[in-house]
């Protein structure tokens, strides 16, 4: 009896070449039907969401009157055009409607994680399909039918971009869901922004002038590190240093000339100067080829002045320190454009009225060593009031971009004017910081650098009175 051809037997343990051929077609067939189910499913179920999500943008924008009330009531409240236990009741009339806002984004974030276990389960069937196909494809050795491998591999592409393609749609969904916790969580804090005026509990007052004051100094010292060439910029992506002799790519940028609250721009009818979040932004591009073709992002330093806005407009001041909600929705979408580029973001953020507690404990790591943000984006804080820098030690990614944020007060002008503060202290019971400022000619930050200072060696306390501002008192 004749011997048969190789590519009909296989005196190994694969059996039959022609069997296993045919196996890899039929498992092929089976694997286009699952993926055009797959395919199929998903858009139909994006569709129905995106649905329910049509009324998305009529919630914010209910959100968004909700907190122009809770605005409304801080500067009533300042302002003295209400009482506090007006103000309470007030807030009692806004329980149900918060509490309505918070039910309708706890039911689309319902929505999205309904989504997403759809989306899990699809890519978890095609990780089956594809382990099957693979598994017996690689038993296939015979290169007499190349053509078959090649169905298989082709088979395998295919997965492979329909689980790419559900892994971005699960991914913009996980984005989405961010949000709305940021706007639940925004929403969690408006009342205490209400109970905090009702019970004094502000710990900082910063007039509109002190704070742009702050802004262009603060900005104004970057900018000067910035050229004091050469410049070395640290690339974490490439575990490299660059030194930059000339800037080829820098900008700066404001809040525009509208504030939140609508309408008034950086200087009012009286002159009066407002913040404008102004920012200073230094970037390291690279072409596709070494000389040639489209430039891309590689390395983002950007500095910003950031307050609430909204306050600075309506009551000439604020008293908010940033909280996690504000600098959540702020870094949002630079960690969106950073990821979308690839490219390392720097960021400094200084703030007239400090940080809360809990945006400082997550910056810093809060002790356990670890704040996570973006593989692309690393952070630090700016108390443009007393000077203090906060960011996380062990992030080896913003250590060395620090001293270009870092505030650097002029220190024998402090101690002149912590001197000053102490003689003028021996005899009254309070000084005033516009006398003082009135008398000295010195910058604000310098003296408002000076109460701080004072206060922490438990000189005196800082306090705002209202109609005379700033005080230090016993």
């Amino acid at each position: 009896m004749a011997d048969e051809p190789l590519f009909f037997r296989d005196e190994g343990e694969m059996g039959d070449v022609f069997k296993i051929a045919q196996q890899i077609i039929e498992q092929t067939r089976l694997s286009r039907d699952e993926r055009a189910r797959v395919t199929t499913i998903t858009e139909d179920r994006i569709k129905q969401l995106t649905g329910k999500f049509i009324e998305y943008d009529t919630l914010n924008e209910q959100n968004a009157q909700y907190r122009k009330k809770i605005h409304r009531l801080r500067v009533r409240l300042f302002k003295e055009e209400l009482s506090a236990d007006d103000a309470k009741k007030a807030l009692d009339t806004l329980v149900n409607e918060r509490d309505g806002l918070m039910k309708k984004y706890t039911d689309l974030v319902a929505l999205l994680d309904e989504q997403m276990k759809n989306i899990d389960t699809e890519i978890t069937s095609l990780d089956a399909r594809e382990v099957s196909l693979i598994r017996q494809r690689d038993q296939y050795h015979t290169s007499l039918h190349m053509e078959v491998k090649w169905i298989a591999d082709s088979e395998l592409k295919e997965i492979a971009g329909l689980k790419e393609s559900l892994k971005k749609k699960r991914q913009s969904l996980v984005e989405e869901k961010s949000l709305i916790f940021i706007k639940k969580d925004e929403l969690a804090e408006s009342f205490l922004l209400v109970e905090e005026v009702i019970g004094k509990k502000n710990r900082r007052y910063v007039s509109a002038d002190e704070a742009r004051a702050c802004e262009l100094d603060f900005l104004a010292r970057f900018d000067m590190k910035m050229h004091s060439y050469p410049v070395k910029i640290f690339s974490p992506r490439e575990s490299l240093t660059h030194t930059v002799t000339d800037w080829k790519h820098h900008y700066h940028y404001d809040s525009g000339q509208e504030l939140e609250s609508g309408g008034k721009t950086a200087h009012d009818a009286a002159g009066k100067v407002f913040p404008l979040n102004a920012g200073s932004v230094y970037t390291i591009e690279q072409k596709d080829l070494k000389f040639f073709g489209k430039s891309h992002k590689k390395i983002v330093v950007e500095a910003i002045s950031y307050g609430n806005l909204g306050d600075y407009a309506d009551l000439g001041f604020d008293t908010r320190p940033v909280t996690m909600p504000a600098i959540m929705a702020f870094l949002r979408p630079i960690i969106q454009h950073a990821e979308a580029g690839d490219y390392y973001h720097a960021l400094g953020i200084a703030s007239p009225t400090g940080w809360d507690d809990s945006v400082i404990s997550w910056v810093t790591g809060g002790g356990s060593g670890a704040s996570y943000l973006s593989r692309n984006v690393a952070v630090c804080l700016i108390d443009s009031g007393n000077g203090e820098t906060y960011y996380n030690q062990n992030d080896l990614r913003i250590i060395s971009y620090v001293d270009y944020f870092r505030s650097e007060f002029d220190k024998e002008r402090i101690e002149k004017q912590k001197r000053i503060i102490r003689a003028g202290f021996d005899t009254v019971e309070y000084l005033e910081f516009e006398k003082i400022f009135e008398k000295t000619k010195e910058d604000r930050f310098i003296i408002q650098k000076a109460f701080y200072e004072l206060e922490r060696e438990k000189v005196g306390k800082i306090k705002f009175v209202e109609g005379v501002g700033m005080v230090f008192m016993r």
